[in-house]
């Protein structure tokens, strides 16, 4: 396992339509891991607890992506509909934030490709 000292992460994805288009909200607290998965509307779809396992997994693809990396990233193509945005606190209260729209940072592919795979188990019925 990859531990990147994060206790809670945000990340959005805007993408070209609706069903690209969503949020997802990682936290870590005594009572254990939670995600909130929001549709393009910012409405909750999914509310649950989750495993050790799968924050691991979200954590192990944090460090793998260098989402470190990423803070301060600010850049924009204001023609494109696509974009992004970040922000994960560590546990001494420090925030790694980057966004961008029509640009994205390296390992930004990887990453949100490998966010919904770790939780895609949510979403099949």
């Amino acid at each position: 396992m990859s531990d990147t000292g994060f206790n809670s992460v945000r990340f959005e994805c805007m993408g070209e339509t609706e069903d690209d288009t969503y949020s997802v909200f990682l936290a870590q607290s005594d009572e254990g891991y939670e995600m909130v998965w929001y549709d393009a509307m910012g409405d909750p779809i999914i509310e649950v607890g989750i495993s050790a396992s799968e924050w691991n997994d979200a954590m192990k693809l944090i460090s793998d992506c260098g989402v470190r990396d990423w803070d301060g990233f600010d850049e924009f193509d204001e023609s494109s509909v696509s974009g992004f945005s970040f922000e994960a606190e560590d546990e001494e209260g420090n925030i790694i934030w980057a966004q961008g729209a029509g640009s994205f940072p390296e390992g930004y592919e990887d990453f949100e490709k490998g966010i919904r795979e770790v939780f895609k188990g949510y979403f099949e019925d």
